[in-house]
This record gives C-alpha cells, structure tokens and sequence, in this order.
C-alpha cells in the first residue's frame, strides 16, 4: 500500500520561534577537518582536529556546550596521531547511560577515543583496529550497549567471493574485538547503500536494484533476508536513515531535479515528492525527525568542472507522512582522506536534537564556527 504527498503542501505542522545563534569552534579548519557530533541530557558534543600551517594535526579538540543557556560547559585539547592534510572522522558518540564519549578515526593511523562526558578526561584509547586493506568503507555505528559498533564493505579487485559485510565489536573495557562476523551474501555498491542497526543486529541493504527498480531489502547481520522490502519506480538512491525495525527513510532522485522521500514501515510506503534532489544529513536523537540535504540547483557542464550543487537547503522531515516542517538555506561540508574513494569521507551532518518541544539544529559551516538553529514545535 502506498500514499503520496506533493511536495507544494508542506506547510502542515511547521516550526515557529525560530533564533540562531553560533558556536566558535577555536583552532577549526572545516576544509581538513569536519567537526563530529553528539548529544546527551541537553548537552551538544563536538569534536575535530586542529591543523598547523603545514596542513599537519596531532591535536584533537572536544567541547561539551549547553544550547539552551548557549554557554560552553567545557572544552579540551587532547593529543592524538599525527596525519597530514584532510582526516575524516567515522564519528562521536554518546553511549546509552550517557557517561563516555566514544571518537572513532578507522583508517590508518587508526584511533579510538574513549572520553568521560563528566570532564571530558580521557578513559582509554587503541589506535589498533582489526581492519585489513580488504576493509573497505569503514563506519562507526556509535554504542551497542557495553561494546563499540564497527563495521566494512570487504571487497578486493579481481576477487568477487571477497565481497561481503564484515560487523566488529570492540568492548568498551579494553577495546579489544569482542565479535567479528561476516555476512559474505551482501556487497555495497556505492557508499552509503548501507543501513546498519546494531542494537537489533539488522542491515538494510540496496547492493543492486530489486527486480531492476531502486529497491531496499532488510537482512540479518548473518546475511539471511529478513522479510522485508520495497521498490522505488525510478531515480537514483541517495541512501537511506533507519527508523527502527522494519522501518526505513528513503531517498531518490535524478538529474533534473526531481526527487522524492519514501518511508516504509512493514510493508506499507508513503511517498513526498520534492522538486530537488534530496539525501540523508542529519543525525536526530527523535526518530519522529530526520534531516535530508536537498539540491535545487546543480550545473553538470564539464567547463565547469563536472557535477556542482550551486544551490540547496535543508529540510527537516517529519518521519510519519513523510513531510518537510522547516527548511533553512545549507550547503554541502564533507571532507575526505583523499581522492580515492575508500579512504574515508565524513559528511559535516547537522545535529537534531529534541527536547519536549524546544528542537535545536546543530550545524558545520565552512567557517571555524557551528550555526545553531533554535525551533519551537508547534502544540
């Protein structure tokens, strides 16, 4: 069964109140570095790597700030590996209790930081991970309970039975691999066309098309179909954000501008159609709300250096409907370890964060600060 919204008719349910305001992010350089960010009991966690005037960085800062008095509680500077030119983060995270801090860097030099969210202290840290050169596209999923969440797309040139979902689970008492298993029957095709849910050992996965359409199937962590999927009629899929079991937030679109938003709960789709191309960024602590990216305007002339999003907004997405309650002017941040594209690549997500009906959008900008939307939800 499956319901469609127009794009036109968005107004429904929309934000009022809104202020901004900004964080300073001291010693930031977004062209290299792109600030992660988490959230916990009304507290906004940032942290990134500073750089010198030779591009090098062995330092890592980390601040805890409070939007709702929009007053830093604390900041600290911790040494970390030294790289040279851009580092990609896989992510920061809050774990359920809300008492660590994980920061996770998966590609060489590898580094995992465990940090007290009390003082920001350093609890411990391994900067030696189980992946190998056969370990591509490496994500942290943030906090399984007392175990950190990893996992890769396995893949090696030439040798298609390498191909596979590798899931790794480091105890947060030693950092050490607790779990390491495969799922040999799931490939990613482009980054991002996984979906992985720790908590309930679930993977959405759109390797290829189902049955030739965009399409997404859930599976075990062991490989096995979980009975779930949908189609999508046409469009290119621009990934997906999970929204719990059997639920997923789609995103389509195409070269000219059109694009559409599909959530699916067990078997039953509802569709909002956009007139813009949208993708995934944003990270919500509310799974009624998600964030999407959404490119109005791209120019695609090879004298202009190829494909370019000139214009674009974000939207917040209501996830039951799927329907847009406010939009606000962004950009695209993002940085990579390089040009190759299983080095590492770390999106500059904003923020959602949720509490009763105050909501605040944490978000990177190309400047050495965070801008922070502060919305009111409607009754």
């Amino acid at each position: 069964m499956r319901w469609t919204v127009i794009g036109a008719l968005l107004t429904a349910g929309v934000c009022c109140g809104q202020a901004e305001f900004k964080i300073p992010l001291e010693g930031a350089n977004t062209s290299l570095a792109v600030p992660a960010l988490a959230t916990a009991d009304g507290v906004v966690y940032a942290a990134y790597r500073s750089f010198d005037w030779l591009r090098f960085s062995s330092e890592l800062h980390v601040l805890a700030y409070d939007p709702s008095k929009r007053k830093e509680v604390r900041r600290v500077t911790i040494s970390v590996p030294k790289v040279h030119g851009a580092r990609a983060s896989e992510g920061l995270a809050v774990s359920a209790d809300g008492h660590a801090l994980a920061y996770v860097e998966a590609y060489d030099p590898c580094l995992v930081l465990l940090l007290s969210t009390t003082d920001l202290s350093e609890i411990r840290r391994t900067v030696a991970l189980p992946f190998s050169a056969q370990d591509h596209q490496r994500i942290f999923a943030g906090f399984d309970q007392d175990q950190l969440a990893l996992a890769s797309n396995v893949y090696q040139y030439a040798r298609p039975e390498m191909a596979g979902l590798r899931f790794i689970r480091l105890s947060t008492s030693d950092l050490k691999p607790s779990s390491d298993t495969k799922a040999p029957g799931i490939a990613e095709d482009t980054l991002g066309s996984n979906v992985w849910q720790p908590s309930i050992g679930r993977i959405w996965a759109s390797p290829f098309s189902v049955h030739g359409t965009g399409g997404w199937r859930e599976y075990t962590e062991g490989g096995q179909s979980a009975g779930q999927e949908f189609e999508h009629r046409s469009g290119i899929s621009y990934g997906a954000i999970a929204l719990g079991k059997a639920g997923l937030l789609a995103f389509y679109g195409n070269m000219i501008a059109k694009g559409a938003v599909v959530g699916y709960t067990d078997h039953h789709t509802a569709e909002l159609n956009l007139e813009c191309v949208p993708r995934p960024y944003g990270i919500s602590n509310d799974p009624d709300y998600a964030g999407a990216l959404c490119a109005t305007e791209r120019d695609v002339l090879p004298e202009n250096r190829g494909d370019k999003t000139l214009s674009s907004e974000f939207l917040l997405l209501r996830t039951t409907g799927p329907t847009v309650v406010w939009r606000q002017k962004m950009g695209w941040v993002a940085v990579a370890n390089s040009n190759e594209p299983d080095a590492g690549m770390q999106k500059g997500d904003p923020l959602i964060y949720r509490s009763g009906r105050e909501l605040w959008i944490v978000a990177p900008t190309k400047l050495p600060t965070l801008t922070v939307y502060e919305l009111r939800l409607p009754e």
